[in-house]
């Protein structure tokens, strides 16, 4: 079974499956053809990812349910338990907020004043002090497309000119001139490159860039 008809089974992106593989959350068959290695999802595999999905709406983690995958006799109960943990300490914050309005504070610093007491001894979110990162993945990785498209268009260009020239004088004479050589180049050949290119980027980016 191809990607799209377990996509189109489950409910899920593209994108959101090949993260699901890349985390070991379930391993399908592989098979070699021409050179490459294709995905061959069963009927086995839509049901785990189903399963994923539903654990994951449940607010069950990504280790939790590798966890699970790997001994759910042994590991389930624990995982379990951790997120009915997590879901008192929600129901805690949510009923601390309850407790306290908005209309009783007349700024964000009165706000967060009659907050202070509610949340003491509440870390903040990870989120709030992991690093994240700055660089613009989708920005660099078509840029990197174009450039690449466009060295071995040149490269493809460059040698289809010295063969024609070996097999014609016109083009032998016309490599004499520089601008004869870049202009067809410039004109024809970078255009359909930068935007083939650009395309790749974007695709390695949708294929390759996950979240959880």
């Amino acid at each position: 079974m191809k990607i799209k008809e377990v996509c189109a089974q489950t409910g899920l992106t593209e994108r959101a499956v090949r993260f699901y593989l890349q985390q070991k959350l379930f391993s399908p068959q592989t098979q070699r053809r021409g050179g490459r290695t294709w995905l061959d999802f069963s009927p086995a595999d839509v049901d785990r990812l189903k399963a994923i999905a539903t654990l994951r709406k449940a607010g069950f983690t990504l280790e939790e349910i590798r966890s699970m995958t790997e001994d759910y006799q042994t590991n389930a109960p624990g995982a379990a338990f951790a997120l009915r943990q997590r879901l008192r300490e929600a129901i805690t914050s949510y009923e601390r907020l309850s407790r306290t309005h908005t209309g009783e504070a007349d700024s964000l610093e009165g706000y967060a004043a009659l907050l202070e007491q509610e949340v003491k001894g509440t870390p903040l979110p990870r989120r709030d002090f992991r690093p994240v990162s700055r660089l613009n993945w989708a920005s660099l990785l078509e840029t990197a497309g174009m450039v690449l498209a466009m060295l071995l268009a040149w490269r493809l260009y460059a040698f289809l000119w010295d063969a024609l020239s070996d097999v014609s004088a016109l083009f032998a004479f016309a490599a004499w001139n520089p601008l004869m050589v870049l202009l067809p180049f410039a004109v024809l050949v970078l255009p359909i490159a930068l935007v083939l290119g650009s395309k790749a980027g974007k695709w390695l980016f949708r294929h390759f860039e996950y979240v959880p």
